[in-house]
């Protein structure tokens, strides 16, 4: 499926900013994990951030971006979010949200808090 994914130590994904993932730890995680790679790049000249691709398990490749404290999941997957990403939001210390509410551990998905 085509979906949004968020990573996010906030309640809520969209209030990032408050308790974000800062982008230098965001960097430094993502190079030291092997089943990223950088897929291009957003932004221009010193303010460019790498654009990094996960091969899910289907074959599909997501990209991952850092975005106001929180990391944006985007592409088309017909796994289970929690079995790709789950472990990434744990090691980051943050939650794995998508657009509706959704929330995911490692283990599987729990019911929306709104």
């Amino acid at each position: 499926m085509g979906y949004e994914l968020h990573i996010s130590r906030a309640e809520e994904y969209y209030d990032s900013e408050e308790h974000p993932v800062a982008l230098d730890e965001w960097l430094s995680y993502a190079e030291s994990n092997s089943t990223l790679r950088v897929g291009g790049w957003l932004g221009w000249d010193e303010d460019r951030q790498p654009i990094y691709e996960y091969t899910c398990a289907d074959g599909s490749v997501v990209s991952l971006t850092w975005f106001e404290g929180a990391i944006e999941i985007k592409g088309h997957f017909d796994g289970d979010a929690y079995r790709e990403f789950g472990a990434l939001a744990e090691d980051l210390r943050g939650n794995l949200q998508g657009d509706e509410g959704e929330r995911y551990t490692s283990d599987g998905v729990l019911p929306p808090t709104r």
